[in-house]
Protein backbone atom coordinates (compact mmCIF):
# COMPACT_ATOMS: atom_id res chain seq x y z
CA UNK A 1 0.00 0.00 0.00
CA UNK A 2 3.02 2.24 0.73
CA UNK A 3 4.34 1.69 -2.62
CA UNK A 4 1.33 2.50 -4.30
CA UNK A 5 0.61 5.85 -2.55
CA UNK A 6 4.20 6.55 -3.10
CA UNK A 7 4.02 5.81 -6.74
CA UNK A 8 0.58 8.13 -7.05
CA UNK A 9 2.90 10.99 -5.06
CA UNK A 10 5.12 10.87 -8.12
CA UNK A 11 2.88 11.27 -10.70
CA UNK A 12 0.79 14.11 -9.21
CA UNK A 13 3.99 15.82 -9.09
CA UNK A 14 5.44 14.86 -12.32
CA UNK A 15 1.82 16.37 -13.73
CA UNK A 16 2.16 19.61 -11.88
CA UNK A 17 5.44 20.27 -13.48
CA UNK A 18 4.71 19.81 -17.06
CA UNK A 19 4.35 22.47 -19.72
CA UNK A 20 0.97 23.74 -19.77
CA UNK A 21 -1.72 22.37 -21.65
CA UNK A 22 -1.47 25.10 -24.57
CA UNK A 23 1.95 23.38 -25.23
CA UNK A 24 3.90 26.78 -24.81
CA UNK A 25 7.25 26.68 -23.09
CA UNK A 26 7.48 29.18 -19.79
CA UNK A 27 8.57 32.68 -20.72
CA UNK A 28 12.26 33.36 -20.74
CA UNK A 29 13.14 35.58 -17.72
CA UNK A 30 13.95 39.14 -18.83
CA UNK A 31 17.88 39.81 -18.97
CA UNK A 32 19.25 42.74 -17.24
CA UNK A 33 21.92 44.78 -18.86
CA UNK A 34 23.66 44.99 -15.05
CA UNK A 35 24.34 41.30 -15.59
CA UNK A 36 26.55 41.53 -19.27
CA UNK A 37 30.05 42.56 -20.07
CA UNK A 38 30.67 45.40 -21.54
CA UNK A 39 31.10 45.51 -25.45
CA UNK A 40 34.71 46.50 -25.65
CA UNK A 41 35.61 48.27 -29.07
CA UNK A 42 33.92 47.66 -32.64
CA UNK A 43 36.08 44.84 -34.31
CA UNK A 44 37.87 45.72 -37.52
CA UNK A 45 36.86 44.28 -40.53
CA UNK A 46 38.12 43.28 -44.41
CA UNK A 47 34.80 43.88 -45.71
CA UNK A 48 34.18 46.59 -48.27
CA UNK A 49 30.76 48.08 -49.54
CA UNK A 50 30.14 46.82 -53.09
CA UNK A 51 30.00 50.43 -55.06
CA UNK A 52 30.44 53.63 -53.97
CA UNK A 53 27.52 55.95 -52.11
CA UNK A 54 25.25 56.64 -54.44
CA UNK A 55 25.47 60.66 -52.82
CA UNK A 56 27.72 63.00 -51.01
CA UNK A 57 25.25 62.91 -48.34
CA UNK A 58 25.36 59.92 -46.39
CA UNK A 59 22.09 60.45 -44.68
CA UNK A 60 20.31 59.92 -47.92
CA UNK A 61 22.67 57.37 -49.36
CA UNK A 62 21.24 55.07 -46.63
CA UNK A 63 17.32 56.37 -47.71
CA UNK A 64 18.47 55.24 -51.46
CA UNK A 65 20.06 52.08 -50.48
CA UNK A 66 16.86 50.92 -48.89
CA UNK A 67 14.35 51.54 -50.99
CA UNK A 68 17.23 50.32 -53.73
CA UNK A 69 17.06 46.98 -52.41
CA UNK A 70 13.09 47.18 -51.67
CA UNK A 71 12.83 47.64 -54.74
CA UNK A 72 15.11 44.90 -55.74
CA UNK A 73 12.71 42.20 -53.85
CA UNK A 74 9.45 42.97 -55.52
CA UNK A 75 8.74 46.30 -52.94
CA UNK A 76 6.42 43.95 -50.38
CA UNK A 77 4.38 46.39 -47.90
CA UNK A 78 3.22 45.76 -44.80
CA UNK A 79 0.76 48.17 -43.20
CA UNK A 80 0.21 48.22 -39.32
CA UNK A 81 -2.72 49.95 -37.50
CA UNK A 82 -4.03 50.21 -33.60
CA UNK A 83 -5.98 46.93 -32.36
CA UNK A 84 -5.59 45.20 -35.94
CA UNK A 85 -3.28 42.62 -37.57
CA UNK A 86 -0.37 43.85 -39.67
CA UNK A 87 -1.85 43.83 -43.46
CA UNK A 88 0.11 42.71 -46.44
CA UNK A 89 -0.87 44.91 -48.99
CA UNK A 90 1.57 43.69 -51.88
CA UNK A 91 4.08 40.52 -51.51
CA UNK A 92 7.50 40.63 -52.67
CA UNK A 93 10.60 38.37 -53.59
CA UNK A 94 10.96 35.50 -50.80
CA UNK A 95 14.26 35.22 -49.08
CA UNK A 96 14.53 31.74 -50.98
CA UNK A 97 14.14 33.42 -53.88
CA UNK A 98 17.43 35.80 -53.36
CA UNK A 99 19.23 33.93 -51.23
CA UNK A 100 22.59 35.13 -52.48
CA UNK A 101 21.54 38.84 -52.04
CA UNK A 102 21.02 37.99 -48.46
CA UNK A 103 24.73 36.89 -48.47
CA UNK A 104 25.47 40.15 -49.06
CA UNK A 105 24.11 41.56 -46.35
CA UNK A 106 25.90 39.08 -43.60
CA UNK A 107 29.58 39.69 -45.48
CA UNK A 108 28.70 43.28 -43.74
CA UNK A 109 28.34 41.64 -40.33
CA UNK A 110 31.19 39.20 -41.24
CA UNK A 111 28.99 36.29 -41.67
CA UNK A 112 30.34 34.57 -44.70
CA UNK A 113 28.91 31.47 -45.79
CA UNK A 114 25.40 32.42 -44.70
CA UNK A 115 22.60 33.19 -46.91
CA UNK A 116 18.86 33.62 -46.86
CA UNK A 117 18.63 29.59 -46.66
CA UNK A 118 19.87 29.62 -43.47
CA UNK A 119 16.69 30.24 -41.92
CA UNK A 120 18.97 32.91 -39.31
CA UNK A 121 17.10 36.16 -38.94
CA UNK A 122 19.33 38.81 -41.18
CA UNK A 123 17.18 42.14 -40.65
CA UNK A 124 20.15 43.30 -38.26
CA UNK A 125 22.70 42.40 -40.97
CA UNK A 126 20.49 44.09 -43.47
CA UNK A 127 20.53 46.95 -41.87
CA UNK A 128 24.29 47.21 -41.41
CA UNK A 129 24.91 46.45 -45.26
CA UNK A 130 22.78 49.40 -45.71
CA UNK A 131 24.75 52.06 -43.19
CA UNK A 132 28.22 50.39 -43.94
CA UNK A 133 27.42 50.83 -47.93
CA UNK A 134 25.88 54.65 -47.37
CA UNK A 135 30.06 55.34 -46.18
CA UNK A 136 29.50 55.54 -42.21
CA UNK A 137 32.60 54.76 -40.80
CA UNK A 138 33.23 52.02 -38.21
CA UNK A 139 34.02 54.55 -35.12
CA UNK A 140 30.37 56.69 -35.68
CA UNK A 141 28.53 53.25 -36.39
CA UNK A 142 29.76 49.59 -35.30
CA UNK A 143 27.43 46.33 -37.73
CA UNK A 144 26.76 43.73 -35.90
CA UNK A 145 24.24 40.81 -36.47
CA UNK A 146 21.81 42.24 -33.61
CA UNK A 147 19.95 45.15 -33.26
CA UNK A 148 20.40 46.09 -29.87
CA UNK A 149 24.00 45.49 -29.84
CA UNK A 150 24.78 48.24 -32.35
CA UNK A 151 21.76 50.15 -30.87
CA UNK A 152 23.70 49.66 -27.37
CA UNK A 153 26.91 50.84 -29.11
CA UNK A 154 25.41 53.98 -30.17
CA UNK A 155 23.65 54.93 -26.90
CA UNK A 156 27.76 54.53 -25.99
CA UNK A 157 29.16 56.74 -28.21
CA UNK A 158 26.79 59.38 -27.46
CA UNK A 159 29.07 60.02 -24.58
CA UNK A 160 31.99 61.21 -26.97
CA UNK A 161 32.17 64.09 -29.22
CA UNK A 162 30.61 63.70 -32.72
CA UNK A 163 28.08 61.07 -32.19
CA UNK A 164 25.79 60.93 -35.55
CA UNK A 165 22.98 58.09 -34.07
CA UNK A 166 21.62 59.36 -31.03
CA UNK A 167 18.89 57.37 -29.63
CA UNK A 168 15.54 58.81 -27.55
CA UNK A 169 12.63 56.81 -26.11
CA UNK A 170 9.60 56.89 -28.43
CA UNK A 171 7.85 59.38 -26.77
CA UNK A 172 11.04 62.10 -27.20
CA UNK A 173 11.08 61.95 -30.57
CA UNK A 174 9.20 62.55 -33.89
CA UNK A 175 10.59 60.52 -36.58
CA UNK A 176 12.46 61.97 -39.26
CA UNK A 177 13.27 60.83 -42.80
CA UNK A 178 16.84 58.88 -41.90
CA UNK A 179 16.38 58.22 -38.97
CA UNK A 180 15.77 54.59 -37.42
CA UNK A 181 12.75 52.72 -35.28
CA UNK A 182 13.63 50.03 -33.10
CA UNK A 183 11.41 47.63 -31.05
CA UNK A 184 11.82 44.92 -29.00
CA UNK A 185 11.08 41.20 -30.15
CA UNK A 186 9.90 37.69 -27.97
CA UNK A 187 9.12 39.64 -24.42
CA UNK A 188 13.29 40.44 -25.02
CA UNK A 189 12.33 42.87 -22.44
CA UNK A 190 14.98 45.36 -24.12
CA UNK A 191 14.52 49.23 -23.61
CA UNK A 192 16.84 52.26 -23.32
CA UNK A 193 17.17 52.00 -19.84
CA UNK A 194 17.67 47.75 -19.90
CA UNK A 195 20.16 47.36 -23.16
CA UNK A 196 20.03 43.34 -22.28
CA UNK A 197 21.19 42.41 -26.06
CA UNK A 198 18.13 40.67 -26.58
CA UNK A 199 16.05 40.08 -29.67
CA UNK A 200 14.88 43.80 -31.46
CA UNK A 201 14.23 45.08 -34.87
CA UNK A 202 14.81 48.08 -36.62
CA UNK A 203 13.87 49.88 -39.91
CA UNK A 204 14.91 52.79 -41.77
CA UNK A 205 12.45 55.30 -41.95
CA UNK A 206 12.24 56.75 -45.70
CA UNK A 207 9.09 58.79 -45.92
CA UNK A 208 6.85 60.36 -43.35
CA UNK A 209 3.14 62.30 -43.54
CA UNK A 210 0.41 62.98 -42.20
CA UNK A 211 -0.32 60.33 -39.42
CA UNK A 212 1.64 57.94 -40.78
CA UNK A 213 5.38 57.52 -41.15
CA UNK A 214 6.83 54.35 -43.92
CA UNK A 215 10.04 52.18 -42.88
CA UNK A 216 12.44 49.87 -44.96
CA UNK A 217 14.06 46.69 -42.62
CA UNK A 218 15.38 43.19 -43.92
CA UNK A 219 13.92 40.01 -43.14
CA UNK A 220 10.32 41.33 -42.49
CA UNK A 221 7.89 38.59 -43.87
CA UNK A 222 10.73 36.98 -45.19
CA UNK A 223 11.22 39.62 -47.45
CA UNK A 224 13.20 43.55 -47.95
CA UNK A 225 9.64 45.46 -46.66
CA UNK A 226 8.45 49.01 -46.91
CA UNK A 227 6.03 48.96 -43.59
CA UNK A 228 3.63 51.79 -42.51
CA UNK A 229 3.30 52.47 -38.88
CA UNK A 230 0.72 55.33 -37.21
CA UNK A 231 1.77 58.58 -35.95
CA UNK A 232 -0.19 60.29 -33.53
CA UNK A 233 -1.08 63.99 -33.87
CA UNK A 234 2.14 65.36 -32.77
CA UNK A 235 4.12 63.09 -34.97
CA UNK A 236 5.09 60.38 -31.92
CA UNK A 237 4.70 56.65 -33.42
CA UNK A 238 1.50 55.57 -31.81
CA UNK A 239 1.80 52.85 -29.57
CA UNK A 240 1.63 48.81 -31.45
CA UNK A 241 1.24 45.83 -29.87
CA UNK A 242 2.69 43.62 -32.21
CA UNK A 243 5.94 46.11 -32.19
CA UNK A 244 6.99 47.70 -28.67
CA UNK A 245 8.84 50.81 -30.08
CA UNK A 246 11.52 50.95 -27.62
CA UNK A 247 13.85 53.94 -29.55
CA UNK A 248 13.82 56.44 -32.41
CA UNK A 249 17.22 56.93 -33.17
CA UNK A 250 17.98 60.37 -34.52
CA UNK A 251 20.61 60.11 -37.95
CA UNK A 252 22.88 63.32 -37.54
CA UNK A 253 24.77 62.19 -40.77
CA UNK A 254 24.82 64.86 -42.83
Amino acid sequence: MRVLVASLLVLIVAACTQAPPSGKPPAKPVVSAADLPPLGPCPASSWRPEAPPPTASAKTSMVLLAVGEWGRFGKQVITYADNAPPRTEQLGIKEREAPQRIGDYWNAVDKPGRTGLDDIPWSAAFISWTIESAGVPRDLFCPNATHTIYVERMVERTKKPGAVFIPHAPSERAPKVGDLICASRNGSGTTLQNLNRGAGHCDIVVDVWQGQLAAIGGNVGDSVTRSVFPLDANGFLSPLSGRPFFAVIENRLP
